[in-house]
């Protein structure tokens, strides 16, 4: 691409920073118009497969300086809505999200390749650069993290000293009986998020390779669990009142007031009302069926006593491991709802 291509590309924020290739010092490019911007995480699908795409070498990217928004984070562990969360405050003219930007990830696979520190912070620079170009003036950019991005939170908090983090979180034995409800595929999720933060080291509780193996499925799920947990603590001790948690069961059973929370804490003029009473909250914020807040409430509650010897064995060993790991069990600095 010539240098006024980059600059046109650069300065669109259509032109979604997707993915980063740290071998080839490269950042991949798709052209998505603003509604599909928020389902891209979902992938491989239509909206990104069938995009124009660029690679465009990083060390281009320096020279320009697009327009840049506030840019806030949602941190979280899974089984939260947080993606219900992300489409909530996703509001022209007033906030556009970003949900799981896979370019974070790699990042994360940048940094743990040996670079030196100097290196995965100038690579980040240039992703946050590209991440927060509003799609309107005044808009904010608000990133919902992935799973191993999370990890990233308190870097982007270091060097953005404007942005603010949510950590959305749910209580141990509300995320157990939150996998257990889901059977067979909510245990097989545990553990393919477990082996993915395996993967990016954040997962060293004490144990060895063999100790882990022979967890059950639920402890595998407390252990991711104690992972993010730790990741969420840490970074909200680090900087105080610019993060702070709510839980997502406020959320799910008190929306309004858990959104006038999130956008005083984020300084977005969110029109709440029209958000509630609209379809967002009567859909899955995944699969688009219809939801019901009180069903659901009612098939935790079913799980928790279908599985509650398990889940009470579980909960106390958590506990356990917290204490030796120093993982603090409440987040702190938390939102009233």
């Amino acid at each position: 691409m010539t240098p006024p291509d980059i600059a046109t590309l650069v300065a669109d924020p259509c032109w979604l920073a997707y993915r980063y290739d740290w071998r080839r010092d490269e950042v991949q490019f798709v052209r998505l118009p603003r509604e599909a911007h928020r389902t891209a995480v979902f992938l491989p699908g239509p909206a990104v497969a069938n995009a124009p795409r660029h690679a465009v070498p990083r060390a281009s990217l320096p020279g320009y300086r697009p327009v840049q928004a506030p840019l806030h984070l949602i941190l979280h562990s899974g089984l939260t809505g947080s993606t219900l969360l992300a489409q909530a405050l996703d509001q022209p003219g007033v906030a556009m999200t970003l949900s799981e930007p896979p370019i974070l990830t790699d990042v994360m696979s940048h940094r743990l390749s040996g670079v030196t520190p100097q290196q995965s912070a100038a690579v980040l620079d240039d992703v946050l650069m590209l991440l927060a170009r509003p799609f309107a003036p005044g808009e904010a950019v608000v990133i919902k993290m992935g799973n191993i991005g999370n990890a990233l939170g308190g870097d982007i908090l270091a060097r953005r000293t404007d942005s603010k983090a949510l950590c959305l979180n749910a209580p141990l034995p509300v995320y157990l009986a939150s996998a257990a409800r889901k059977g067979l595929m909510g245990r097989i999720w545990a553990r393919k998020l477990f082996v993915a933060l395996r993967s990016a080291r954040l997962t060293e509780l004490g144990f060895t390779e063999d100790e882990v193996f022979e967890h059950t499925d639920l402890q595998i799920a407390a252990d991711a669990w104690l992972a993010l947990h730790r990741v969420m603590g840490q970074t909200s001790a680090q900087f105080g009142a610019r993060v702070r948690s709510i839980g997502s069961e406020a959320l799910l059973e008190r929306p309004s007031a858990a959104l006038t929370a999130i956008a005083a804490h984020f300084g977005l003029a969110l029109d709440v009302p029209a958000i509630v009473e609209g379809p967002l909250f009567q859909r899955h914020a995944k699969s688009g069926q219809p939801f019901d807040a009180n069903r659901r409430a009612d098939e935790l509650r079913d799980a928790a006593a279908t599985h509650r010897d398990e889940i009470d064995m579980v909960v106390q060993w958590a506990r356990s491991v917290a204490d030796t790991q120093r993982i603090a069990w409440e987040l702190l600095n938390s939102l009233a709802a």
